[in-house]
């Protein structure tokens, strides 16, 4: 008897605070309405001619210029492993169990790196970012998506895949890291 009351106290807790978890999440995927439909291939366009074909970690999509600021995209809301694909066409991201995600090379703004978003710090410039156009319901939306790749090199195949397909005269942003950095 003892040790009931304090087990069901530590249990009453743990069940509020998932379910003050579960409610936030809830709470941030209305806030982001606007970011519901996932970014997919139109369906007359071919998948084109692959550039490059890597493993990573999927981090997070976030909105430009704030990496706390973690959006509920589908098949980017939660961090995985994956694969990013370059093709000459767009790139897309694969995460199983997520749907694929289509960023169409028009959509593409720049790619860099950075050293953090949201929960994961690495070494410096050892994330990936790609910024890119989000046609959301609200309009155009700029966002970055970070990815962690897991060979050695493999960080610097994506980076001049996906440079190859900005065109020349956009500006590059090698190394953003928000307003925090």
């Amino acid at each position: 008897m003892d040790k009931l009351v304090p087990g069901l106290l530590v249990t009453l807790l743990a069940v509020l605070l998932l379910l003050a978890m579960v409610l936030a999440w809830r709470a941030r995927k209305r806030r982001q309405a606007a970011f519901r439909q996932p970014s997919v291939a139109a369906p007359d366009q071919a998948p084109g001619t692959e550039i490059a074909s890597v493993p990573v970690l999927y981090v997070a999509t976030t909105t430009a210029g704030d990496p706390l600021d973690r959006l509920t995209i589908p098949g980017l809301a939660f961090r995985g492993r994956g694969v990013v694909s370059v093709s000459d066409t767009g790139v897309s991201l694969t995460i199983p169990g997520e749907p694929v995600t289509f960023i169409a090379r028009g959509a593409l703004r720049s790619v860099g790196r950075s050293t953090w978003a949201i929960d994961r710090v690495v070494e410096t410039g050892g994330l990936v970012r790609l910024d890119w156009t989000y046609d959301s319901a609200a309009g155009a939306a700029d966002v970055e998506s970070y990815l962690r790749a897991t060979g050695l090199g493999d960080a610097n195949r994506i980076i001049e895949a996906v440079q190859s397909l900005i065109p020349a005269g956009t500006p590059a942003d090698p190394q953003q890291e928000g307003t925090s950095s």
